[in-house]
């Protein structure tokens, strides 16, 4: 009867632990992707204020110059646009939702189109495009969230 008791109480304590470890497994997953999360959301930000901080000087240049200056392989990169890119792609690897990370790059690609437009219709009509899918990611990042906590 004892060898019973002993051995009920064994495979009860592999039980519990077994089950601790699983949670701690997976509150150590949720950590981290709360913390990836948090650093897409600064990338996608990083990228936006990139693209439109080069809009912003594209605008001045067709306001002085009367023309669009289509950018071409030689022209600068925009300030911060290689390192926001960058930053983007890095915190888009370790996010797990397939979702967050396709509206990231949707955003990238938006953004990218905007300053590598031929024309200002062009720019603008790929510019618009930015804010909606900034509010699609912010709220997919939100849900995703919530199901973290």
């Amino acid at each position: 009867m004892t060898i019973y008791k002993d051995r009920l109480t064994a495979r009860h304590e592999i039980r519990i632990r077994d089950q601790q470890y699983e949670r701690d497994r997976l509150a150590d997953r949720d950590a981290f992707q709360r913390e990836s999360i948090l650093s897409l959301q600064t990338a996608v930000s990083d990228v936006i204020k990139a693209a439109y901080d080069e809009l912003d000087r594209l605008l001045a240049e067709f306001q002085e110059s009367g023309s669009w200056p289509a950018r071409q392989w030689e022209t600068p990169t925009a300030k911060g646009w290689s390192e926001a890119v960058l930053q983007l792609q890095l915190s888009a690897a370790r996010v797990l939702n397939e979702g967050l990370r396709e509206l990231a790059q949707e955003i990238q690609r938006a953004a990218g189109d905007a300053i590598w437009a031929t024309d200002l219709a062009t720019a603008r009509r790929h510019c618009d495009r930015i804010e909606p899918l900034h509010v699609r990611f912010n709220d997919t990042a939100n849900r995703i969230f919530a199901s973290l906590f």
